[in-house]
């Protein structure tokens, strides 16, 4: 298996130069970005030596997490085009993860559950990765952990209000 990224990641003056105190803006921004590209390069390389797309690895956790969910509930949490979802969804029946059936309430929709073997994947798979998420988190001292997420979310919230303020 090969656990190698792969992107080219920002060169690392670039990385210390936005970590001085007085570094550029500019430069601080792409380097904050970089760093949610890399959640999604490093689920993805994940995601691709289990047999997954980074959507289907997406859709799969949902569905782990939410199981007796729907395509719309999907979308709706995913951000995920229809159709993307759908060839996910198709993808996972096929390989026998998980199983459609219909909605007590509405024949219309479908609920998605886990089959027996989508249960043997998310041991496999998902477990794992939540226990990797939980140590990764646990390298930070309880204090850091704190202060990641007031300074992403501070900065998340002026985010939405400045760009909730531009015109389309």
């Amino acid at each position: 298996m090969n656990d190698k990224l792969e992107y080219e990641p920002l060169h690392a003056d670039l990385i210390e130069h936005a970590q001085e105190d007085q570094g550029d803006i500019d430069a601080q921004l792409a380097a904050f970005f970089e760093e949610f590209r890399r959640v999604d390069l490093i689920y993805g390389a994940y995601g691709r030596r289990c047999g997954f797309s980074l959507s289907g690895s997406l859709i799969f956790d949902y569905i782990c997490e939410n199981d007796g969910t729907s395509q719309r509930e999907i979308c709706a949490y995913t951000l995920l085009p229809r159709q993307t979802v759908n060839n996910a969804i198709n993808a996972l029946v096929s390989q026998g993860l998980i199983a459609l059936e219909g909605s007590k309430r509405d024949r219309r929709v479908k609920r998605i559950r886990l089959t027996e073997e989508g249960e043997a994947c998310r041991a496999r798979v998902t477990t794992p990765l939540r226990e990797a998420e939980l140590q990764a988190m646990a390298a930070l001292e309880p204090d850091e952990r704190r202060a990641m997420i007031v300074y992403v979310d501070k900065f998340m919230n002026a985010l939405e209000q400045r760009i909730g303020g531009l015109g389309a």
